[in-house]
């Protein structure tokens, strides 16, 4: 017995020393990160006026040419800052050449990492600063089985930025398609003639690229594709239609009510509901009985922009009056009602 309590303390004793050792371990690397980071900082402090005009006045005297790590950090932060603070094509063509001579040795080391986070910070900066020096490498590490999704995806961003031929290959014969997320921010990201090349061979694009194309016209504002988004609201496909309508909302183009009526009365809710928005959009008082079958519908959503809708339109608030003092539905005398009192009227049982 006496044995095993020795034991236990040794075993106790040990552990005990190892925690001890490692909390050491912790603060020496604290004080030593803590250390790093003060000197950064003071660099950083007596450099930024330099930087700064250099930048922007291309004054070779105030050119900043770091040599070891800590002069390569602050420099690295200083010029992210600026990278993201200032506008206009010439600075940041500066800030571009000055990065490119700096740091591509640098992040063409860091693409070979064996730790993640650092090929995708080298990545990040990459972008940020708009370096063309590494398009090479950024291309043969895509094509790599062991790239992976988030490394490739921030890879496509570049390219696209860079205007890389790569990235339209890339995006289009992917093996495994990108997720509607990353399609619409690619597509954000392009300039009109990258944006306008997608849209030329859209009958040959896989639909999950086909619907955030569409969907960017409407975020984007881009009026010049009314005339696409009308001829694609009367595909086959009933996601392209809702999409087309969507976007067709979003850029609160009035259609007549006459181009309409057929998604009113579609099988999906969702083409249904986008319908009722247009409706009310074209502030045509022949929109008001068909938006008036629309308040018996079925779906709660298409009910109530149904009822909204019609207070759009010119007439409408006292068509809706109208309505819930007549019908017999329950449905649309609930709704009327709901959207009479947002407006401001109150309605008597």
């Amino acid at each position: 017995m006496g044995m095993s309590i020795q034991v236990v303390y040794a075993l106790f004793g040990g552990l005990l020393l190892l925690l001890v050792c490692f909390l050491s371990y912790l603060l020496i690397q604290k004080a030593r990160l803590n250390a790093f980071r003060a000197k950064v900082e003071s660099y950083k402090d007596s450099i930024k006026e330099s930087l700064f005009i250099y930048l922007y006045r291309k004054d070779e005297e105030h050119r900043i040419e770091p040599k070891n790590k800590i002069e390569l950090a602050g420099v690295e932060e200083l010029l992210s800052g600026f990278s993201a603070a200032v506008q206009g094509d010439d600075i940041r063509n500066n800030i571009t050449l000055y990065a490119e001579k700096v740091f591509t040795p640098k992040y063409k080391k860091e693409l070979h990492h064996s730790r993640w986070s650092v090929r995708m910070n080298a990545l990040y900066a990459i972008e940020d600063f708009g370096l063309t020096t590494l398009t090479d490498q950024l291309v043969e590490m895509y094509e790599k089985k062991n790239s992976t999704a988030a490394e490739k995806n921030q890879i496509l961003k570049i390219l696209v930025k860079l205007n890389r031929p790569e990235f339209v290959i890339y995006m289009t014969n992917a093996s495994k398609p990108l997720s509607e997320f990353m399609y619409r921010s690619l597509f954000g990201t392009m300039n009109s003639e990258q944006f306008q090349q997608f849209i030329n061979k859209f009958e040959d694009l896989q639909e999950e690229i086909q619907l955030p194309l569409i969907d960017m016209i409407g975020i984007n504002h881009k009026l010049e594709y009314i005339d696409f988004l009308k001829m694609h609201m009367k595909s086959s496909s009933e996601e392209l239609r809702i999409r087309s309508l969507k976007s067709l909302n979003a850029l609160s183009f009035p259609l007549k009510v006459e181009e309409l009526t057929k998604h009113l009365q579609s099988d999906m809710w969702q083409e249904r509901m986008m319908a009722t928005k247009l409706v009310g959009k074209t502030r045509d008082e022949k929109g008001l009985s068909l938006l008036e079958q629309s308040l018996k519908d079925s779906h709660f959503l298409v009910r109530s922009n149904a009822a909204q809708s019609m207070m759009k339109i010119p007439t409408g608030t006292e068509y809706l009056v109208h309505v819930y003092e007549t019908t017999d539905d329950k449905f649309s005398k609930d709704m009327a009602a709901e959207w009479l009192e947002k407006g401001g009227i109150t309605v008597v049982e």
